[in-house]
């Protein structure tokens, strides 16, 4: 019974340290279509910027894209979240970092659309609960 008490004790501290230490780290989820990839460079500027990548294939992403509330006109391949956050497209970090300096009132995210994603200077919209957008800034 000493030992299996011992042994418990040593689980719960572990789960604890595991959770005190997972809440210092951020993740961003990232639901992409299961037939897309993601550049792996705007994953390692997240990675090193934002905090932790985790990716979920998903078949119907178009779905959670309505669920949330992205206007068509501005979507793009994938969907982030963060912090209760929506980041529509490969949102540059630095975009990510200033959204949360001074979180807009009544935003719910960024999006980078993918008719941006091959120009140099990228113009990243904030969106608003009531499914508006207007441009939040424009990104390299």
């Amino acid at each position: 019974k000493y030992i299996r008490r011992i042994l418990m004790q040593k689980i719960i501290l572990s789960a604890f340290l595991s959770l005190v230490l997972y809440a210092d780290t951020q993740t961003i989820q990232v639901f992409k279509p299961i037939t897309s990839t993601c550049p792996q460079s705007w994953l390692d500027d997240i990675q090193k910027d934002v905090g932790e990548v985790k990716i979920v294939s998903m078949i119907d992403v178009k779905n959670l894209k309505r669920q949330i509330g992205i206007p068509q006109e501005i979507q793009s391949c994938n969907t982030s979240i963060l912090n209760d956050y929506v980041f529509e497209g490969n949102v540059p970090s630095l975009a990510i970092k200033d959204f949360f300096k001074y979180i807009p009132k009544n935003s719910i995210g960024l999006s980078l659309p993918a008719y941006e994603n091959e120009k140099e200077l990228k113009q990243v919209f904030i969106i608003y609960e009531d499914k508006t957008y207007k441009e939040f800034g424009k990104y390299k």
